[in-house]
């Protein structure tokens, strides 16, 4: 017969990789609260209910454990990006579709866009060239997106993809910040569609070559 305190759900000892992602999970939490520049050990020790000794052993330095966060926040991101862009839809919908599960993924996963946004303005510290790499990885998969559009006919083979794209990528930040403002969603999803119209309409003197 099991003893009382196994009878009422002793807890169950984790094994190491359950432990690194209940750590990582509770440093999303942390880094989305305090941010990337003020986050440490104690802190995600305090949301993991361990010992801060705990959270060494598994990111033996502060540098490891924001490389950690940061990875988790890449991860979320490339596969939503790669997902909605392994779709044959038209170019345009596609785009105007990760808009959409952008913009919901704020709303089931707000962590990972409160770091993603604080990222985005850490200009002077050591993650910025990892930011810009992550930017670098989105605008890849809208260019080829729109280079798909070129050759199936629902993009003008006149509009610059990589300037398309770019341009679609800096909206996102302001997209996220609508969103986070509890901006009209009705208004938000027109102004998405203004903004992929727009880019994806041919230059003025396109015609004229």
């Amino acid at each position: 017969m099991p003893n009382e305190k196994q009878s009422n759900g002793a807890r169950r000892r984790l094994k190491p990789e359950e432990r690194r992602a209940q750590l990582l999970r509770c440093g999303l939490t942390v880094f989305a609260e305090r941010g990337i520049r003020r986050a440490v050990h104690a802190d995600v020790a305090k949301v993991a209910g361990c010992a801060v000794s705990t959270v060494f052993l598994y990111f033996p330095t502060r540098d490891e454990l924001v490389d950690g966060v940061l990875a988790e926040v890449e991860r979320f991101y490339f596969e939503l990006a790669d997902q909605v862009h392994a779709s044959d839809a038209p170019a345009p919908e596609v785009l105007l579709e990760h808009g959409r599960r952008f913009r919901a993924s704020i709303d089931s996963h707000p962590d990972h866009a409160y770091i993603l946004l604080n990222w985005s303005a850490s200009v002077r510290s050591r993650v910025w060239p990892r930011y810009l790499s992550l930017v670098d990885r989105m605008v890849e998969n809208h260019q080829r997106t729109i280079l798909r559009g070129m050759k199936e006919g629902s993009v003008s083979d006149a509009v610059d993809a990589e300037a398309a794209a770019r341009i679609m990528i800096g909206y996102a930040q302001m997209s996220a910040q609508l969103k986070l403002s509890k901006f009209d969603p009705e208004r938000a999803e027109a102004i998405s569609a203004t903004v992929v119209a727009a880019v994806l309409a041919p230059p003025p003197n396109a015609s004229a070559a």
